[in-house]
């Protein structure tokens, strides 16, 4: 995470075939990616693909 004392900024690196790559947003941005990159995690786990939201 980077910032200073009023602005706060995530950056998110993700590893393809290709190399990686990172990109900064918002740090709410960020938390809410997150959980939703979890939450398909947990649904390809388990072998449900179709219920994602």
């Amino acid at each position: 995470m980077l910032g200073d004392d009023e602005t706060k900024i995530g950056v998110l690196i993700f590893e393809t075939a290709e190399g990686n790559f990172d990109f900064a947003i918002n740090q709410q941005a960020v938390e809410v990616i997150r959980k939703a990159l979890s939450k398909i995690e947990t649904h390809l786990t388990n072998g449900k693909i179709s219920d994602v939201d």
